[in-house]
Order: C-alpha cells, then structure tokens, then sequence
C-alpha cells in the first residue's frame, strides 16, 4: 500500500496550501467576526478548479469522493483549507459531499440541469438534514414533512445547521413522506435558495465557534418542489448510508486544524524563547505524533474506498474519524499549555483555531463511534452511520 501522494493530488495539496497561507488565514479574524460565510475564500477554490473535486470526470469534475476513482483529493482540499480556516474547510466540505451525492445519486436530467452551474459558475450545494430535537429523536426521525400533489410535493418544517445558508444556489432538503415512517419515508428534494416559503433566519446562527461556517435555521412553509426535483428514492438515504460518506471529511477537517495549531506552535515557541525547553518539546512531539497517525488511517481508509471494498471502507473511516477526534482533543488540551495564556487573548489566531476545533468536534460522537466499532468485533448490529 503506497500512501504517496499522487502527481495530482500533490499539485492540488500545495495549491490550496498557498491559497490558504496567502488568502484564508489573512481573512480569518474578520470572517470570524462577521460571522457569515467566507464567500471570497469559496471563490479563490472555484477559481483553482475545485469546485467539481466529487464530480466524475465525465461530467468535468476531478472524479473524486468516496465513490468515484479519487477517494483522497477532496480529502486534502478540506484538511489543507482546514488548516489556516476552518470555517471555509466546513463550508466546503457540506458542498463536496452534497454535490457528490446528486452526482451519484441523481438522474440525468438533474446532473445536465445542476451540476454545469457548480462547474462553470460555482453555485454552491448545501445539505439541510438537522432539525431540532432530532438527535433525541434518531437520525431519520424528522419532523420536517412531505405531502404529495399534484406535479410534486410540499415540505413543511424547521431546520437548523445550515451551512452555506446565506450563499447556496441548491439546498438539498431531508423530510419524511406524510403518513409514512423512517426511514423508508425518508426522501430527499433539491430545492432552489429562492424558493418561495423557504425562509433562512439570518439572526439564528451565533456560536461558539466555527463563526464563520454560518449555519442559520429554515424554515419551509408550503414548499413547493416538483418531481424533477426529488433526489433519490424514498428510504435511499438509510439504504446506501450516506452518512458515512462524510466520515473522512469530518476527520480531514480535524486534522487540518490540528496542523493550524502546530504550525503556530512551531512559530511562536521560538519566539517566546521556550524551543529548548524539555517540556514544550515533548507535548509538541506527541501532537506530531498524535496528527501523523490520525492522518495514515484516513489515507488507508481512503485507499479502501478506491479499492471499492465499501463495507470495509464505512468501518475503518469510523476508525480513522475516531483516531482524529481523539488526536483533536490531545491538540486542545496540549497546545495552551505550552503556549501560556499571553497566546491566549480572545481575538488571537490561537484562541480562534481552539475554539473552532473544539465546536467542530461536536459534530460526532466519539464514544458512539468507539461503540460501533465494537460492536462489529462482538459480532453484534452495528451502524455505521450513527453520530450522535
């Protein structure tokens, strides 16, 4: 197994690497305190040709994602973005995962109609599953509802985290079939950001962290989305797991903000004139460490999924996501330990990436994932999909 990069992959890596020293980091304090989306970041990686990373090549993308020849590149576009902004690095990685899905999982109408508006015009994807209460509730247990009429459906309900909010072209839309249960009335729409009776709450979105990944609540009243424009099956999303499709974004995404922490670590250690002292370079030795193996299991993971072997692939990315969030949290507690508190004024680079670290990493579940992977050595139900 040979985890060198390829020519290509090496190319894009050290492009976004630039774009991200020169442009992304630059810009990271101000998005931050907008708090909307960094569209210009977006635009400096649809004008590197990036847009299209998880799009098949036959269609002009890069073939890339998890089901197409290239499983790691989108992957190093989200840990390199991730790396000097990780707001941009969530913002692209809901695009990317989204419009794989309506690559793969859409028909050719709506790939002809769609996917030449992200490729020659970077309209941007975004997905809207969440809702409130629905963690309490299950993954596919939506409030949010579908009744057929005639020429397509109505949806009705109330999202929350979603991303790109403020500057998508396509929100795809999760909602369960009125009088049906989930997941097998599961069924996903592609509807237009200007839909009428989809309304984005533009003051519902004040975080933590991850400030600028503006992520507001929907709300849909009566929406009206025709045939043409329903995404898949009803129940396709349970059946072809999609949610873990997005595992090895998420880590991608943890160790890329990792690396930001280690890079002004490598920086401001000498600085502050404790580069020779034994405890310093100890702690930062065991994030090297730490990020290093997190970022081989999610290039074997990725290697799986190029090999095609998907139940193997969905079970060791849970592995790989496992490994980065448990490097993440070593990242979050060792960092402001060796970088004293005068590194750590609420607007400093270092205080910005912890925070969006840590807020990243509530997206998952760490010990769910742990749990799952047990369970398959035990030989007992699993679901490789479960999150939260």
């Amino acid at each position: 197994m040979n985890f060198a990069l390829t020519e290509r992959q090496q190319a894009i890596h050290d492009q976004v690497g630039e774009l991200g020293r020169t442009c992304f980091a630059p810009r990271a304090a101000a998005h931050e305190a907008a708090g909307r989306t960094p569209a210009d970041n977006l635009d400096e990686l649809f004008k590197a040709g990036l847009f299209g990373a998880t799009i098949a090549a036959e269609r002009g993308g890069l073939d890339g994602g998890p089901l197409h020849s290239d499983p790691l590149l989108p992957l190093l576009v989200v840990e390199q973005t991730a790396r000097y902004c990780p707001s941009t690095a969530q913002s692209i990685h809901i695009h990317f995962n989204l419009s794989h899905r309506l690559d793969v999982v859409g028909t050719p109408e709506q790939r002809a109609r769609i996917l030449p508006g992200i490729l020659k015009h970077g309209h941007l994807v975004n997905g809207t599953a969440s809702e409130p209460g629905r963690t309490a509730r299950g993954l596919y247990n939506l409030q949010t509802t579908a009744e057929k009429v005639d020429g397509g459906w109505l949806l009705n309900g109330h999202k929350n985290y979603a991303t790109l909010g403020d500057v998508a072209r396509w929100f795809t839309i999760s909602a369960v079939i009125k009088g049906q249960k989930a997941p097998e009335g599961h069924l996903t729409f592609l509807v237009p950001a200007k839909a009428e009776g989809l309304r984005v709450i533009a003051d519902s979105w004040n975080t933590y962290g991850l400030r600028a990944a503006y992520s507001p609540d929907l709300l849909l009243e009566n929406v009206f989305v025709p045939d043409r424009d329903v995404l898949g099956e009803p129940g396709e999303t349970a059946r072809n797991k999609w949610q873990a499709k997005a595992h090895l974004s998420f880590a991608a995404q943890y160790i890329g903000s990792s690396e930001g922490i280690f890079d002004f670590l490598v920086d401001y250690l000498p600085k502050r004139g404790t580069a020779g002292d034994s405890y310093a370079q100890l702690r930062l030795g065991e994030m090297r460490i730490a990020t290093d193996a997190a970022r081989w299991m999610v290039y074997r993971a990725a290697w799986l999924w190029q090999a095609g072997d998907l139940a193997a692939a969905e079970l060791f990315s849970m592995n790989a996501k496992y490994q980065a969030m448990e490097s993440a949290r070593l990242v979050i507690d060792r960092a402001p330990q060796i970088a004293g508190s005068s590194a750590l004024a609420a607007d400093s680079v270092l205080s910005r990436f912890l925070r969006d670290l840590r807020y990243q990493l509530l997206h998952e579940n760490q010990d769910k994932t742990a749990a799952t992977v047990g369970k398959y050595h035990l030989g007992q139900n699993f679901d490789v999909t479960a999150r939260l």
